[in-house]
């Protein structure tokens, strides 16, 4: 992974490893000091503040610096021999100002956990905050139709599931008994019963039957469960919306704390991990934030919350706008908790949407992230339908920057500098854009090629394989196949032919872009060197355009 750079976020993570940061605020025994090392990300820093229930209202914030902005756990070991220790809000402030790297994590609620600790998330977080926020998001009726759905699948497969054990066990019991009343005579001859029996229930008849009514059961179960369900969620939510205020006093907290952070690192950039309710506890916290304050957020990774973006106000709803391109928020529709967005797009919500194409779990792995789908390069595999959008989204967010400084420097009209200044903004993020669509181009092209080529190579394998009925050899079945046209290099070959010459033209265009973005930067540095008061207005003027 020497070299790699995420082409959505510009990161040198892949979206496995952001997914692994952000789980690193659900680690046992985080304490002050702890260094955080994070599967093959390595080292990310230590943790210097934490967060916790400050205020009553069951917040769990952890603040981990690095000094050693941008280096490795190598590097860092290399030059000083050891990990940095905690930089603490109780450190000097001389100390604090050359902290340059810092991650803050916003803790979630927890579904998948011991019982103890899920009934006090329950009481804590989720009827509190999570689900007073559904409430006024989506209003009891909207409640009740969003989450019935949610309430069938997992109610149907746990007694479709329970159904299924008992008929096994049934089937079981019977085999047993049978065996043990032979095996009174003769032991062996029992447990050969036993043994026969059990193969015998097995058959595929026996196991249709079992399958059909443990089916049955669910999908009557499930509907049972939903129409009991339904009308205590309206009845839920709509005590919740009348009594219990937006935003929640957890959310209130949370930006308190994004600022204080801020404030005690004032020369660090800030990145931002949190799932869950730990999302929404980010997403308000950056509408707060000042102009000066969104300049010191680095990038932020947001997983399975609710969309919280149309209950904010307007001033808070442009200050999000305002850094959507700093802002990753990745959403599974087959997770109950990711409510409130569109099926594809990231208009109306914070940052830019990723829709991932995810398998089916149950109900808090599906929550806890384990459902996504990885490409080869472990990166996320998107919804069909959502990657042109995504990509279109990506372009719009990275010109954010320039049109934020235009509006910045348009005060009093712009003087040639700013002019020249505006102008190689522009060009870079242009130019950067080509380089990104261009990756994520490669990228998605190479997830349908795998795809594409393993559907290809499976039906490759029947080639030799003799079709029930037919006394033909495999060899005979092959030729047939052949005569007709059907052998491996048309069904595989061809296709990855055909694939390797559109992913080389992805590749030339890559490096024509890139040469391109190096010509840019090159031509900026050369206008620089000869105007020194130019550059210092450009240095002046990067600062602000963070």
């Amino acid at each position: 992974m020497d070299g790699y750079l995420n082409p959505i976020d510009g990161t040198g993570y892949t979206d496995r490893q952001n997914v692994d940061i952000a789980m690193f605020e659900y680690a046992k025994d985080i304490t002050v000091g702890k260094k955080a090392k994070v599967g093959d990300v390595g080292y990310i820093g230590t943790v210097s503040q934490i967060y916790d229930n400050v205020n009553g209202h069951e917040e769990q914030v952890y603040v981990l610096t690095n000094k050693e902005s941008g280096l490795t756990e190598a590097e860092i070991q290399d030059s000083n021999g050891s990990l940095r220790g905690a930089v603490p809000y109780s450190a000097s402030d001389a100390e604090r100002a050359q902290v340059q790297d810092v991650t803050v994590m916003m803790q979630g609620s927890q579904t998948k956990t011991h019982t103890p600790k899920l009934i006090h998330d329950t009481v804590t977080d989720w009827l509190p905050t999570d689900f007073v926020t559904a409430s006024h998001r989506l209003g009891p009726v909207g409640a009740v139709e969003y989450a019935t759905p949610f309430v069938y699948r997992h109610s149907k497969n746990i007694i479709t599931q329970k159904s299924r054990e008992e008929l096994d066990k049934a089937d079981r019991d019977v085999s047993n008994k049978i065996g043990n009343v032979v095996g009174i005579f003769n032991k062996d001859a029992g447990q050969a019963v036993k043994q026969s029996l059990n193969s015998f229930n097995k058959n595929p008849f026996n196991e249709l039957r079992k399958n059909v009514i443990s089916n049955l059961a669910g999908v009557s179960g499930g509907t049972f469960t939903t129409g009991i369900a339904a009308p205590n969620i309206m009845v839920a939510a709509s005590y919740l919306k009348q009594t219990q205020e937006f935003p929640p006093a957890q959310f209130k907290d949370a930006a308190k704390h994004l600022k204080e952070t801020i404030r005690k690192y004032p020369n660090a950039k800030i990145d931002l991990y949190g799932h869950s309710l730990g999302s929404m506890d980010i997403q308000y916290a950056l509408s707060t934030l000042t102009e000066e304050e969104m300049r010191h957020i680095g990038t932020v990774h947001i997983y399975n919350g609710p969309n919280i973006y149309p209950l904010l106000t307007k001033e808070q709803q442009e200050r999000l706008d305002s850094a959507k391109y700093k802002i990753f928020n990745h959403i599974d529709h087959k997770d109950i908790v990711s409510l409130g967005y569109s099926l594809s797009g990231s208009e109306n919500a914070a940052g830019i949407v990723r829709h991932i194409a995810t398998v089916e779990k149950e109900i808090g792995d599906q929550h806890m992230m384990e459902g996504y789908i990885y490409d080869k390069n472990k990166n996320f595999v998107l919804m069909d339908g959502t990657g042109k959008t995504t990509i279109k989204d990506t372009i719009k967010a990275n010109m954010i920057p320039y049109q934020n400084m235009k509006k910045y420097l348009s005060k009093g009209g712009f003087s040639s500098n700013e002019k020249i200044y505006l102008d190689s903004v522009q060009a870079q993020a242009t130019v950067q854009n080509l380089v990104n669509v261009t990756k994520l181009g490669y990228d998605t092209l190479q997830q349908a090629r795998d795809q594409v080529v393993s559907e290809a190579e499976k039906l490759a394998e029947q080639l030799g394989k003799v079709p029930q009925g037919f006394s033909l050899s495999p060899d005979e079945v092959t030729a047939a196949y052949q005569a007709g046209g059907a052998d491996y290099q048309s069904l595989v070959g061809s296709l990855q032919e055909h694939f390797e010459s559109r992913l080389s033209k992805f590749q030339m265009l890559l490096t024509i872009f890139e040469v391109l973005q190096g010509q840019i930067e090159a031509g900026i540095e050369q206008l620089l060197a000869k105007d020194q008061t130019l550059a210092g207005d450009f240095e002046q003027w990067n600062q602000i355009n963070q």
